[in-house]
């Protein structure tokens, strides 16, 4: 079976060093080999010394399916011999789940639901299971749209939990949240981004107590919190909106630096070798330790449509909402290549080895081969489809994928 291999210096340079440094600063005890929240490891979408199969289909190359007790847009995570997934049911939706799956079997090792405090409505092309969960290691953390925020241990016992639309009785909103959340330096991240009651909060990840809450504007936003790393400030988040950018401290929510501008309201921004890849109108590379925050460059050619950018290497690439791939030069923009791929793009693409991995909706996955060294144009190299229509973004671990319909949860097998 043909396989896609990372490059030999893959993960000692450029992009593929820094993904590998802040995994190990910012995910605790999870492995190397973990995919622990929503884009994996610091959530840059990377996983430079990851090998998969590039032919499967729905009987072919498989190595197991579960089926899900109910619909969800979250993506599954992988921590150590569990691969963790939400979903909701019920006739409002207010069924809350999560699940967990031996890895090696696909047998449930444990289920666990709760019932939403909030409001469960949502766009019918999302879910209240929207929110990827993340995990330290030890604990697997859970938000839902009704604001409902859960910790589990590993075995699946309840931790500690949040009722946040309690607390926050006018926050969500008629069309659902989507942000996950994010284990930073021991902290607990929730942007709640509404047009009624607004907010982050840094959450202790161990007991469940508030290290510091912020009020936010009242603005729908979907995107996820990114970690960063600043050199004199330690582990950061940086929060989005549709009018721009904040860095705070992770430990205690101080603000370190913002940026005024348009932002995208779904797409969440990511980094790259300390340069901020931020989508607005296209693409603006921004550096968060600047004074004056003009971006370095800007690029209209480089629109994100629903889906994340991302970053490595030398490059950078997008997929925009009539589902071109554009990959452009990291350092300045400059275009490199564009391939049209099928069908309408919601979950965001990942990078593995040196292959773009992108999951259309409609159940085609695309592999694209962006590894032919500075200026290599992009090429579809593979499309394998499976049934089902899929939203959440791919999983990768230990050489085997991860994708996940409304309702199905498929592991693809290693090479």
């Amino acid at each position: 079976m043909a396989a896609l291999r990372p490059r030999a210096n893959s993960c000692r340079t450029g992009a593929g060093a820094s993904v590998l440094a802040l995994c190990l600063l910012l995910s605790g005890s999870t492995r190397a080999a973990d995919w622990p929240e929503f884009r994996g490891p610091g959530g840059r979408g990377a996983a430079p010394a990851e090998t998969i199969r590039t032919t499967w289909s729905e009987t072919d190359g498989i190595a197991w399916r579960a089926d899900l007790p109910g619909k969800g847009a979250s993506s599954p995570i992988v921590v150590g011999d569990l691969v963790v997934v939400t979903a909701s049911s019920g006739p409002r939706q207010d069924q809350l789940h999560l699940l967990a799956f031996d890895v090696a079997t696909g047998g449930l090792r444990w289920q666990r639901t709760f019932w939403a405090t909030g409001r469960t409505l949502c766009h019918p092309t999302s879910a209240v299971a929207a929110g990827t969960p993340a995990s330290d290691g030890t604990r697997i953390i859970a938000l839902f749209s009704s604001c409902d925020l859960f910790a589990l241990d590993r075995d699946g016992r309840l931790l500690w939990q949040r009722n946040l639309a309690v607390e926050h009785p006018r926050s969500g909103n008629d069309v659902g949240m989507g942000a996950s959340p994010r284990i930073i330096d021991g902290t607990v991240v929730v942007q709640i981004d509404c047009q009624g009651d607004a907010f982050a909060a840094g959450i202790d990840a161990v007991t469940g107590a508030d290290r510091w809450t912020v009020p936010r504007e009242k603005i729908a936003s979907w995107s996820t919190p990114l970690a960063v790393e600043l050199p004199e400030h330690g582990a950061c988040v940086a929060l989005q909106n549709p009018n721009g950018l904040e860095l705070r401290r992770a430990r205690d929510g101080d603000l370190v630096w913002s940026w005024k501008g348009d932002c995208s309201g779904i797409p969440m921004t990511t980094e790259a070798a300390g340069m901020l890849y931020i989508p607005n109108d296209g693409l603006a590379a921004v550096s968060p330790v600047a004074a004056e925050s003009t971006p370095s460059w800007r690029s209209t050619k480089l629109a994100c449509g629903i889906a994340s950018p991302l970053a490595w290497g030398d490059a950078v690439a997008t997929i925009n909402r009539a589902g071109v791939l554009t990959v452009a030069a990291r350092a300045d923009g400059a275009l490199q290549g564009q391939v049209r791929l099928a069908g309408s793009f919601w979950a965001s693409p990942i990078l593995v080895g040196d292959t773009v991995v992108a999951a259309n909706k409609e159940g085609a996955t695309f592999l694209v081969s962006v590894g032919d060294g500075p200026g290599g144009k992009p090429r579809i190299i593979a499309e394998n489809q499976l049934p089902g229509t899929f939203t959440a973004t791919p999983a990768v671990a230990d050489g085997c994928l991860y994708l996940r319909s409304e309702t199905t949860l498929w592991k693809i097998a290693s090479p």
